[in-house]
C-alpha cells in the first residue's frame, strides 16, 4: 500500500518554501534593525540652533542643521552650522556646533 503522502515533500523542502523562509528572515531582520537603530531626539532642531548660537561669539546670518549618528552605538547628534555673510554673499565666519540630540549637551565646537 503505497501512499502519496510518504513521497510528497514538505513546503520547507521545496525551493519556494526556502525562498519564503529566507524572505521572512530578511523582513524580520529589517524590522529589528529599524527599531533598534532609531534613537530618540529629545532636543528639537530649533532648540539645537538656540544652543549652538550661545556657543559662538558672533550673530549668524544663517543656520543649517543636520541629524547625524556617531560612534559604535550610533548615538544621535545635531550638527549645527552657523555662518555670517559678507555683503557680496560669500562666507565671512563659520562654526559647526555638535549637540547631543538626547541631552542637549555640546559635544564639539569647530570654529
Amino acid at each position: 500500500m503505497s501512499s502519496a503522502a510518504g513521497t510528497a515533500r514538505g513546503l520547507r523542502d521545496r525551493p519556494l518554501g526556502k525562498a519564503l523562509a529566507l524572505l521572512a528572515v530578511l523582513v524580520a531582520a529589517l524590522l529589528v534593525s529599524r527599531s533598534c537603530g532609531s534613537s530618540p531626539k529629545d532636543v528639537s532642531q530649533e532648540r539645537a540652533v538656540q544652543i549652538a548660537r550661545q556657543e559662538v561669539a558672533f550673530e549668524p546670518d544663517r543656520a543649517q542643521v543636520r541629524y547625524v549618528k556617531r560612534g559604535l552605538q550610533s548615538k544621535g547628534f545635531w550638527a549645527v552650522s552657523l555662518v555670517t555673510l559678507r555683503p557680496n554673499g560669500s562666507v565671512d565666519r563659520s562654526a559647526v556646533v555638535v549637540i547631543d540630540a538626547r541631552t542637549g549637551d555640546v559635544a564639539e565646537v569647530q570654529k
